[in-house]
């Protein structure tokens, strides 16, 4: 009976959990599963999964590992407007071939499920498929993947912003960088101090002066209070001196795109690769995201983690959805399509935005162009 009671609990425990391989019929489905969502249901061993040694446990779940779509009709139920803007994608999509990295990407979501990760179903169905396009007239190839928006605030670029002020919306975020992996060398007649590199000195240097107060009082008070208080300056301090360190020559050699200021998106870190096969895509290569029947021009700025997917700059993001900030998405579902073009990067330089705009038209023009009363949007 206790076996029973705690077979019980442990399915009330695990959200993916599911004995069937396909997924429930739509009366059956779980719910808040996103209506888009055809997959099938895989046994997951937990990794991390505490219990005490008394109780005898199954530390597996079911986890759903969605389909990816591949027809026009589905993509347009999520962004409609899309068969307007693109109107040759229809087409495309007849020979279209679902990229490995849409695999890859859920592998990695489903690693890190079982080593103990918790995610929202938002986040867990952040991206709705990964596909090769090959447009027959020209042999132009594109990778389009659906997906989700949040914001990225990251980037410094001492010549066009070269005040801390000027990036105070930006570093609120936990997560802030400094530089994005599209960044360039100064060069030797424009070079600026970069705001950072003094004020990550000046902050570790009131820290130490703090955590010296906060020791002393710890060495007379052993209660909870000091010494939990001690121990968070100690961290506290060691991340920002590693970061410090860490971006310290690049800080006051590089600039780099602004969330703020250029049109950019993030992929995956596992995604830019150095092959150069035709589908093989890196850092500066551009793109076209659609959103509302509108496209917008960009370049890949920057790399993030594996399992995440719908990043882009906060300068594309507010341009999609006025209220976006660094802690609030432009989109919370996956209603946004991105078409990157490989192998299209130019010399990572300061950007031009009306190159952005030149470039991805000519480049969707290889691709059908764009439909009749859709125009590229301006950037100011």
């Amino acid at each position: 009976m206790i076996l029973l009671r705690t077979f019980l609990l442990m399915l009330s425990m695990l959200p993916f959990f599911g004995c069937s391989k396909r997924q429930p019929p739509p009366q059956e489905r779980a719910a808040g599963l996103p209506e888009w969502v055809e997959g099938t249901s895989e046994l997951l061993p937990l990794k991390k999964f505490a219990t005490p040694a008394y109780l005898q446990v199954q530390k597996t779940a079911s986890v759903i590992r969605p389909e990816p779509l591949r027809k026009i009709e589905a993509l347009e139920k999520l962004n409609p407007g899309l068969s307007s803007a693109l109107p040759q994608l229809t087409e495309l999509l007849r020979t279209a071939e679902v990229s490995p990295k849409f695999k890859s990407f859920y592998d990695a979501k489903i690693s890190a499920l079982a080593a103990g990760e918790s995610m929202s179903t938002d986040d867990y169905f952040d991206c709705a498929t990964v596909l090769h396009l090959t447009a027959p007239a020209t042999g132009r190839k594109a990778v389009l993947f659906q997906s989700d928006m949040d914001v990225d605030t990251d980037g410094t670029d001492p010549v066009r912003l070269a005040r801390l002020q000027d990036y105070d919306d930006a570093r609120i975020s936990r997560s802030f960088q400094p530089l994005l992996a599209f960044s360039w060398a100064q060069s030797a007649g424009q070079q600026a101090a970069n705001p950072f590199v003094l004020y990550y000195a000046d902050t570790l240097t009131k820290l130490r002066t703090l955590h010296k107060q906060v020791s002393d009082e710890a060495a007379h008070d052993h209660g909870y209070i000091w010494q939990s208080v001690q121990k968070q300056f100690e961290e506290t301090i060691s991340t920002l001196d590693r970061r410090a360190k860490y971006y310290d020559e690049d800080l006051r050699t590089r600039r780099s795109l602004v969330g703020s200021l250029d049109p950019f998106i993030v992929v995956p870190q596992t995604w830019p690769d150095r092959l150069k096969l035709p589908f093989s895509v890196q850092v500066g290569d551009f793109v076209a995201v659609i959103s509302g029947g509108k496209v917008y021009p960009c370049v890949i700025g920057d790399t993030g983690g594996d399992a995440k997917m719908g990043e882009a700059s906060l300068k594309v993001a507010q341009a999609i959805n006025p209220k976006a900030t660094g802690r609030n998405s432009a989109a919370d579902n996956v209603t946004v399509t991105y078409v990157i073009f490989p192998q299209t990067r130019l010399a990572m330089t300061a950007p031009d935005l009306s190159v952005f705009q030149t470039e991805v038209a000519r480049l969707l023009e290889e691709i059908g162009g764009l439909g009749t009363g859709t125009t590229l949007h301006p950037w100011q």
